[in-house]
């Protein structure tokens, strides 16, 4: 939450805020080191001195909008479960409020999941452990596995999706096809159907390339579309269902390292169990 506080006389930043809060001298310096507040609407990081007259604005936490599911954690990485409506990174974000709890470290996200897609979010705490994420990412040598609810039911009980995407960065929005094209990239999908929810599916899916919106798109492309997507679904369907964003969740990240610090994470599954069922009118 946002809490509002106008100097009235020169004083340190962090003192301005030890004496309008409650919150504990390295809580304080951990909020301002994250950029986490603005004077007179000017983000700042670092302890200043503010004004009579200055306006600041504080990010506090608020333990229950704020409270972080934990699914695994250790002196290198931590992964946590996003809830749909939350930006990875940027203000006001899932790393942002990340940062305002921990205390012994700083997170660093090493990927990324839609706006509106749930699940495991992988963050680095430390720059070596950083770097070697990054890598694994970069090379496919960390596979991620999906879980989301579609309408209708696919053609076949499990299959692999090859296709070309366009991505249209002004519109926001993602084009595929059969075919290759000027400006289309490559894309694999696997998935493998889970359950018959009468008119909708659950189903598995492991995306080999990682392009945006690529789960979305190639599902829609072939006709069952993510259950609550906006872009890419059936809105009188989602409307029918009283879903407002996408039913998809990463739910298994799988480490793949053969050297370096992280090599005790080689073969390691990190699993998240969710009830998408439970996301929609039944």
């Amino acid at each position: 939450m946002l809490q509002e506080i106008q100097a009235t006389s020169k004083q340190q930043l962090s003192e301005l805020i030890s004496d309008n809060t409650d919150l504990g001298y390295y809580r304080i310096q951990k909020i301002i080191k994250s950029r986490s507040v603005k004077i007179n609407g000017a983000r700042v990081g670092a302890d200043v001195n503010v004004s009579a007259g200055d306006v600041v604005y504080v990010y506090l936490p608020d333990r229950e909008k704020d409270g972080i599911e934990v699914v695994y954690r250790d002196d290198n990485i931590l992964v946590v479960n996003k809830n749909a409506g939350i930006e990875v990174q940027g203000e006001g974000s899932l790393t942002e409020r990340i940062n305002n709890i921990l205390t012994d470290a700083v997170a660093v996200p090493v990927h990324r999941l839609d706006r509106n897609t749930m699940g495991l979010v992988v963050f680095a705490l430390n720059k070596t452990a950083e770097k070697e994420l990054l890598d694994s990412f970069k090379e496919r040598d960390i596979d991620k596995t999906y879980n989301c609810v579609v309408v209708g039911a696919p053609a076949r009980p499990s299959a692999k999706l090859k296709a070309y995407l366009f991505k249209d960065a002004k519109k926001s929005l993602v084009y595929i096809s059969d075919e290759p094209k000027k400006g289309y990239l490559p894309i694999e999908t696997n998935y493998t159907l889970l359950k018959r929810l009468g008119e909708l599916s659950l189903l598995e899916v492991k995306p080999v390339t990682g392009r945006t919106h690529q789960i979305r798109a190639q599902l829609a492309h072939i006709k069952i579309p993510i259950l609550g997507d906006g872009k890419y679904g059936i809105n009188k369907v989602n409307r029918r269902f009283r879903v407002r964003t996408q039913l998809l969740c990463c739910t298994k990240v799988t480490f793949h390292f053969r050297q370096g610090t992280l090599k005790y994470l080689d073969g390691k599954s990190v699993v998240l169990n969710i009830d998408l069922t439970q996301y929609y009118k039944k």
